[in-house]
């Protein structure tokens, strides 16, 4: 019986570690699977150049950073530059981090999440250094290099932006999904929208909605990359043009937002198992949230 509690308390003990492993590291997820770029200068004037990809890994009880930067003392050659690993420490409660550069040196200290904001603190030299990636949105975070404390910033080395780098083949893979006609229910009608890649790529959408047998309104859309950002360009018939710019990607959805519009200022695209999709508009109207999802499903 005792051997049986003791059994009992110690899987209970390894459920309990495991879950708050994954629960800490849940703040590198708007991070995961994606290259993040930034340029800037050191208070020095020197340059910075670097792009990580961080990855989940050991059953997302570790996550990993590859990082590219300047190779040489000069910084006139880029290349793999760090290897770092970042992990939760059951016995502190805390998240550690490792990072491994092709110099041979190693920088060890705190990973500390702040809502969305993720501060990395170390000691360099007889300083202690924080690394801060603030949030902007899914696809841009602030970075600064200083002295922080207490909330408050002291001296800054190094203020910048890293940004997500996309490639086409994400367009591409969103081009699969969304290639056909489609039809949902639409307030007392029906929405038909057909999607197709052109020669350059890009996705391009008309869309009918039909109520009682009459067309009340044809619209045009097109997904495109502008300089690295997924914009999405709507037209419906009879108004003016309005442009939208993906804040988030993933596999399985792409919200698209334009801040300086009423309703919708935000669209989001979700991508379904089972091979259907939705899209909801929101944003506000006359001083009120508004939300409405168009369920489509393929009519050939």
């Amino acid at each position: 019986m005792r051997k049986n509690l003791l059994l009992m308390a110690s899987l209970t003990l390894l459920t309990f570690t495991g879950n708050a492993q994954e629960d800490a590291l849940r703040t590198f997820e708007p991070l995961a699977n994606t290259r993040w770029a930034a340029e800037g200068n050191w208070g020095d004037g020197s340059a910075f150049k670097q792009e990580v990809f961080f990855q989940y890994n050991l059953k997302k009880k570790i996550v990993i950073a590859r990082s590219d930067g300047f190779t040489n003392a000069e910084r006139t050659a880029f290349g793999s530059r760090n290897y770092g690993i970042r992990q939760y420490d059951s016995i502190t409660g805390k998240i550690k981090f490792w990072e491994f550069d092709v110099f041979g040196g190693l920088t060890m200290g705190e990973v500390i999440a702040d809502g969305k904001n993720i501060l990395y603190q170390y000691d360099y030299g007889d300083s202690r250094v924080t690394d801060m990636w603030e949030y902007v949105n899914d696809s841009t975070y602030n970075f600064i290099v200083g002295s922080y404390n207490n909330k408050q910033w002291g001296q800054r080395f190094l203020e910048t932006q890293f940004k997500r780098i996309y490639t086409t083949n994400k367009l591409e893979e969103y081009g699969k999904k969304l290639a056909g006609k489609w039809s949902s229910k639409a307030w007392d009608g029906q929405l038909i929208e057909k999607w197709v890649i052109d020669e350059n790529g890009h996705l391009l959408q008309h869309a009918e909605y039909i109520e009682k047998g009459a067309v009340l309104y044809k619209a045009s859309s097109k997904i495109e990359r502008v300089n690295q950002e997924l914009i999405i360009f709507s037209v419906i018939k009879g108004n003016n043009p309005k442009i939208f710019k993906a804040i988030s990607e993933s596999a399985t959805s792409i919200t698209f937002e334009n801040t300086e519009y009423g309703y919708p200022n935000k669209l989001k695209y979700i991508f379904n198992a089972d091979g259907t999709y939705h899209r909801t508009i929101s944003g506000k109207e006359n001083g009120e949230e508004k939300s409405y999802t168009f369920e489509f499903t393929r009519s050939e």
